[in-house]
């Protein structure tokens, strides 16, 4: 326990101090978490310790729960040609290239050959995902392009994962292999789907009834690390129990807040798995063997990018494909998990190969967010003369219509009047609601009311809120309002905000925060009563006047 404590917090101290030096750079925390894995591997001669491999395998975990999130036929149907096209095309063709380089030059065994091949093809969703959502560029072609691939690829894991258990069962009939397998995953999908599918949607309510959030999310980490430890009692990975918990949680109405609260612990433990994926790479190995790993870097690279390039420019423009094909060209993190498993069960190169595999690996990943940083000089570089076709593609996961819409930040009394008056404007809006019983009727109504806390960027990131027209805040607790402000402001400081304010004091905190159109409650009030006064004392003189003349 002392040496998990003291791991941790050395590495917890070198990667904040790391990442806070390398972020004036504008470099990314990826970058900062490798370097601090390999310092503290080298530098304090501190080993990975089983406990920290755990809490890593957890991180990817809890991307794969997010990834299950966005699984839907729904989207799958959108983006049918990024995904089933492009993503099956790319892994198709890259790992037999791959497979066919590693039979020329190394002559492996042929199962150990396709496992790397294919763990090869793969790109990095924790990192391309999050430069294109942080950037707002996720919806561009080539965004669209980069995330069908990605969802493609991810899905592709769970049977690569499963293929690697079938090869390391020699010793077993593969008819025998097969059949636990197939009934392994019966147990899986039955307890997890049919359970989940009944179980979830009145549990989450009997949660949202207690109005806590602290037992939201007690109540989401309990179904999401549940699910991922009975995958792996029935010999799974966790990715896959926590992959089904995501498909489970996308069927109820609480996605958006959940994804919302699950991404600091997601990016909190992707963190340590880059952690431990430094811990494993020797600085004097690199220097010693640096040829070997550059050329085996520009081989990835250069197979990846250029079998993208090849297949998406049959049905993109050139600029949208080589975006594409520069942006998907690193392997990612699963690679990582796949040569894990693919190690502890005798299935890996040997070792001095696989080490320079590994780090040609990491500069891939370590090269991307400069890459994306000079894309389009990158662009204009290489294609100087091509034009570059106007981009008029949609959003992939958008709440509210493709036209630009209000966001409504609570949806009680105030925020229904606001809904119905934009209605009548026939102006669209979307809502968000934290109450569980004022959702549940609204959803009931039919209203376009997405449930989550207003407060949370990470919520108003899935929303999409940059791209909305303005942002109307309809709560009276003036401490949430001033939270949704302060969030609102971060994601989208140059975006319209209208709020309601009853004092001076809350008006001048709304100023504070940025462009906030702050509503002065009081003359408001003061306004419809002196009017409606003005309109009663008019009546009434009318009325004595009709009086008057009927006497005279």
């Amino acid at each position: 326990m002392d040496n998990l404590i003291t791991l941790i917090l050395i590495c917890a101290g070198l990667s904040l101090a790391l990442n806070v030096f390398l972020k004036r750079f504008g470099v990314e925390s990826l970058i900062g978490y490798i370097l601090t894995g390999m310092i503290v591997g080298f530098g304090f001669h501190l080993q990975q310790s089983p406990a920290l491999q755990t809490i890593a395998e957890f991180g990817v975990a809890f991307l794969m729960f997010t990834i299950g999130l966005e699984f839907s036929p729904e989207k799958l149907r959108l983006m049918k040609r990024e995904v089933f096209l492009y993503g099956s095309g790319q892994l198709l063709l890259t790992s037999v290239l791959f497979f066919a380089l590693g039979e020329w030059l190394f002559q492996a065994e042929r199962s150990i050959n396709l496992i790397v091949s294919l763990a090869l093809s793969l790109s990095s969703t924790a990192i391309v995902l999050n430069l294109l959502t942080r950037s707002r560029k996720i919806n561009r072609s080539y965004g669209r392009n980069a995330v069908g691939v990605l969802l493609f690829q991810d899905i592709a894991v769970i049977p690569i994962l499963l293929m690697v258990s079938i090869l390391a069962g020699g010793q077993q009939g593969l008819g025998s292999l097969l059949l636990d397998t197939a009934l392994d995953a019966l147990v899986v999908v039955l307890l997890l789907f049919l359970g989940g599918r009944f179980l979830t949607p009145h549990v989450m309510g009997q949660v949202i009834g207690t109005r806590s959030n602290e037992l939201f999310v007690t109540g989401v980490l309990l179904f999401v690390v549940g699910s991922a430890q009975l995958a792996h009692v029935l010999d799974f990975s966790y990715s896959l129990g926590a992959f089904l918990a995501g498909m489970v949680i996308a069927e109820t109405p609480y996605k958006h807040q959940v994804e919302a609260d699950l991404t600091p612990f997601r990016d909190l433990l992707l963190g340590v798995f880059f952690i431990s994926v430094g811990i494993q790479l020797d600085p004097l190995f690199l220097v010693s063997h640096l040829p070997q790993i550059l050329t085996a870097m520009a081989l990835i690279l250069s197979i990846k990018g250029l079998v993208l390039l090849a297949l998406l420019r049959l049905f993109n423009g050139t600029r949208t494909a080589l975006k594409t094909a520069l942006l998907l060209a690193q392997t990612g993190e699963f690679s990582f998990v796949i040569f894990a498993m693919a190690q502890q069960n005798g299935l890996f190169l040997n070792p001095e190969r696989g080490q320079v595999l590994i780090m040609a690996v990491v500069l891939t990943m370590m090269l991307t967010p400069f890459i994306f940083r000079y894309l389009d000089q990158l662009i204009d570089w290489l294609l100087p003369t091509v034009e570059e076709v106007p981009d008029n593609s949609v959003e992939v996961d958008r709440v509210a219509a493709d036209t630009p819409f209000v966001l409504i930040c609570g949806y009680g009394a105030l925020g229904k009047e606001v809904a119905s008056q934009l209605t009548e404007m026939t102006v669209p809006f979307v809502a968000v609601e934290h109450d569980g019983h004022t959702y549940r009727s609204a959803r009931e109504a039919d209203e376009p009311v997405v449930f989550g806390d207003a407060a949370r960027v990470q919520l108003l990131e899935k929303l999409l809120v940059g791209q909305a027209s303005a942002v109307i805040i309809a709560m009276s607790n003036e401490r949430r309002a001033i939270l949704v402000a302060q969030a609102v402001n971060t994601v989208a400081p140059d975006l319209p905000v209208f709020v309601y304010a009853a004092s001076e004091q809350h008006r001048q905190l709304l100023r504070d925060i940025g462009a906030i159109g702050a509503v002065d409650g009081l003359k408001h009030s003061a306004s419809v009563l002196v009017d409606h006064f003005v309109a009663h004392m008019d009546a009434q003189h009318q009325a004595d006047e009709k009086t008057t003349d009927r006497r005279i």
